[in-house]
């Protein structure tokens, strides 16, 4: 009797132990059901995407990787999975690339490696940060595509030779984008004069074929403005400009070419005249400042209107050393510019 007693006490035992199996089985099956999205292609792809737009393109190939173990679930297709893995090794490649070119001081190479990489991902900003330094030492090398200009009665200084041309200001707006900090627009892209285009699908600023080195036109002076600044230098004052008019001769201001096309004056700049108008530093007054004798910013009469030299004037007394324009500077019409920089003392 006593051994049937132990016997049916071991056998409850037995069974509460089975139970209490089942029941963490059962729990455990849930639990991992519950969990199971964390596990899913989804979650390694969104987690993907997240350092993808963070420019961590390693991190991002690894999160893919993952993600193509798990797509069997369906939480999101193959193909998805599959574009992005690859999108990531190809922009990983080239940003590396872009560095090791600017290590090796090859700024123009590294510049189209990091531009490539922002093609493809318009958020990360340290690629785009690197365009813009690359594109200025790029060109920076010894006043690169300058002329140095030496008026007596005023600091000698170097002025571009040609007018900033679309393909250069097309790779600006790819970096800082159509408005300025205080929201000023900086060309306007719907103007018929303008050959730089703004791709919806892309977010990129791309040039017209075959206009590629023609001056850009439909820049505001805020664009101007910016552009000269972004790149180290600023816009000329009058005094400046006159003075490197030189020996230009006149041409047709509405032959619109590329920017080192054509006949030079005496110091090799090319298109005072054609090409359209340039803006200039200077608040438009009625008192020409004339061939850098004046220097006083006092003798402005007016803070609306931004100054324009060149191009060319249906007046039949038109002279085209001292011909002068004006617009608000918010206006984008036939106009480009070039930019100076200034110097204390040359040695």
């Amino acid at each position: 009797m006593y051994n049937f007693v132990l016997l049916k006490h071991e056998n409850c035992s037995a069974m509460k132990i089975k139970k209490l199996y089942l029941l963490f089985i059962f729990l455990s099956l849930s639990v991992i059901t519950l969990a199971r999205p964390l596990w899913s292609a989804k979650v390694y792809y969104d987690k993907g995407k997240e350092c993808f737009d963070a420019g961590e393109y390693q991190k991002a190939a690894d999160e893919f990787e993952f993600a193509t173990y798990k797509v069997g679930d369906a939480t999101v297709p193959l193909d998805s999975v599959n574009y992005m893995w690859d999108l990531s090794i190809f922009c990983m490649k080239h940003k590396d690339s872009g560095d090791v070119c600017y290590q090796d001081r090859k700024f123009l190479e590294a510049y189209r490696h990091y531009e490539i990489v922002s093609k493809h991902n318009r958020k990360d900003t340290k690629c785009r940060e690197m365009m813009g330094i690359c594109m200025r030492k790029g060109k920076k090398g010894a006043y690169a595509g300058m002329v140095l200009m030496t008026p007596s009665n005023q600091n000698p200084y170097y002025i571009d030779k040609s007018e900033v041309s679309n393909v250069d200001y097309a790779r600006f707006l790819n970096i800082k984008g159509l408005y300025s900090k205080d929201n000023k627009k900086r060309i306007e892209i719907e103007a018929s004069n303008c050959h730089i285009v703004y791709d919806k699908k892309t977010g990129w600023y791309q040039v017209e074929d075959g206009y590629e080195n023609f001056p850009v036109l439909g820049v505001t002076w805020y664009g101007a403005r910016d552009y000269a600044r972004w790149m180290g230098k600023s816009l000329p004052t009058e005094a400046q400009w006159e003075y490197a008019f030189g020996d230009a001769r006149e041409g047709n201001g509405n032959y619109y070419h590329n920017v080192c096309e054509g006949t030079p004056n005496k110091y090799g700049i090319y298109g005072m005249i054609d090409n359209g108008s340039e803006w200039v530093e200077d608040w438009y007054s009625e008192h020409s400042l004339g061939c850098a004798d004046h220097t006083d910013q006092d003798q402005y009469e007016t803070l609306e209107y931004k100054t324009i030299r060149g191009s060319r004037s249906d007046d039949d007394d038109y002279t085209p050393a001292t011909f002068r324009d004006y617009e608000p500077p918010h206006y984008g019409g036939l106009i480009g510019f070039r930019c100076v920089s200034n110097i204390s003392h040359v040695r």
